[in-house]
């Protein structure tokens, strides 16, 4: 993307919120948005609470020497994720154009799922070779050789993956903002076309697609102070009214946006997030 356009620097809010060491390093580039590192330090299991999210998230868990490796797909509807007591986690953000990253996995298969990816025949060489890492920068640079294969083949498909990607990037500069009308306009292509692109691909609608990008962009915006006057965000992301907003939102994450704001506030989220 160009420097004037946003980036999608989109994140699951409560991997930062409920284990109080989150890492990340910010990457946005080739399909990655960031990789991320937290533990659960409680002595209790838990269920972590997933977001409405268009992207993906691949999580390794580290308990008692061994590693056990999530696949957590795109969400459509709130639901969670169960983190171990005692165990560490590294994970890579991977944004829509990367959802078909696990080969026996077909994106659509992958939606609302989280799916363990040590036995596949594709990950398991992979998955024992990250099992034996212990810090943050070499599990990320072994990840990135394996990634950088995974790109190479992801290359050579035909030109529909392209288009998947530049209509991706559209809706990201967009903020999600972006009605499939416009889409067929901006892409010379039919919407019937279009969505068959995105079912293959990422296994969802343009449409649900750009609801999950609008809202974290949204998100993003709660994390910056950015939700002191409701009925001006709500005109900003194109809700009907301030009801339409608060209805969405909490459908998408389970609380009103007031309430949200208020957990981000009293919790200090920034400055919860380590930058390496």
């Amino acid at each position: 993307m160009h420097s004037n356009e946003p980036d999608l620097i989109s994140i699951q809010p409560y991997f930062v919120l409920a284990s109080g060491d989150f890492c990340q390093h910010i990457m946005i580039e080739n399909g990655i948005s960031h990789f991320f590192s937290f533990s659960n330090k409680t002595g209790k299991d838990f269920n972590l609470p997933l977001m409405v999210d268009g992207c993906s998230n691949l999580i390794f868990e580290y308990k008692a020497g061994g590693v056990r490796t999530h696949f957590v797909g795109s969400t459509l509807e709130p639901r969670t994720f169960c983190v171990r007591e005692n165990a560490e986690y590294f994970g890579v953000r991977l944004q829509p154009s990367a959802s078909n990253f696990i080969k026996e996995i077909p994106p659509k298969e992958s939606v609302g799922k989280i799916i363990i990816l040590d036995d596949l025949p594709s990950m398991k060489d992979f998955c024992k070779k990250m099992a034996g890492l212990n810090d943050f920068e070499s599990r990320m640079k072994v990840f990135l050789e394996e990634y950088s294969r995974f790109s190479e083949q992801d290359c050579k498909k035909a030109s529909r993956n392209e288009l998947f990607k530049q209509i991706e990037e559209l809706i990201i500069k967009r903020k999600g903002r972006v009605r499939i009308s416009e889409l067929e306009e901006l892409s010379g292509y039919s919407s019937r076309y279009i969505n068959k692109i995105f079912d293959s691909e990422l296994g969802m609608s343009t449409k649900q697609l750009c609801s999950s990008i609008k809202f974290q962009f949204l998100l993003d915006d709660i994390y910056k102070g950015q939700m002191e006057n409701l009925t001006a965000i709500s005109s900003e992301y194109h809700f009907y009214d301030q009801a339409h907003f608060i209805h969405v939102f909490k459908e998408f994450s389970g609380k009103t946006p007031s309430e949200y704001n208020s957990e981000v506030i009293n919790s200090e989220y920034r400055k919860n997030i380590k930058n390496v």
